[in-house]
């Protein structure tokens, strides 16, 4: 039995993070509305406690993908990487791996390749999908002042 992997991209500006949507295994195909594009994704995704680390996108530095990477990490696009096994003979998705969420946070590039580090979401600290505000309809009456009185 033959075994092929590949990743799915969803990546856009927060709550429309399929703005773009690409894949990296079916050369030159649209598989599903995915448009194919020749990237790598890497890193260690997880901790032994089950926390989600950093990951790493690596494209091609073409004019293709520099149109949209500066608006990316300009802006903390979100980014969906979906590693999935596939079958070769049609290019159909056969099962999902792994689903890793991350916002652009950094990135560079150098005469052939564009690399953009995506930060967990997960992170309470930093991040937050969607950006969130509190609302009083949310949480109450909310104080605008350090001085609270009991």
């Amino acid at each position: 039995m033959e075994y092929a992997y590949g990743h799915l991209l969803d990546i856009g500006p927060s709550g429309q993070a399929a703005q773009y949507r690409f894949q990296n295994y079916a050369i030159n195909q649209n598989v599903d509305g995915y448009l194919f594009l020749p990237f790598s994704f890497g890193g260690a995704v997880a901790t032994l406690q089950g926390d989600n680390l950093d990951a790493t996108l690596q494209f091609a530095n073409i004019e293709m993908t520099r149109a949209w990477i500066v608006d990316a990490l300009d802006n903390l696009w979100v980014a969906k990487v979906t590693t999935v096994l596939w079958e070769p003979s049609t290019g159909a998705v056969q099962s999902t791996l792994y689903t890793y969420w991350g916002t652009c946070s950094s990135g560079g590039w150098d005469e052939s390749n564009i690399q953009v580090s995506l930060n967990s979401v997960l992170d309470a600290v930093q991040t937050n999908i969607p950006g969130r505000r509190l609302h009083r309809w949310q949480v109450g009456s909310i104080p605008f002042t350090a001085q609270i009185r009991v």
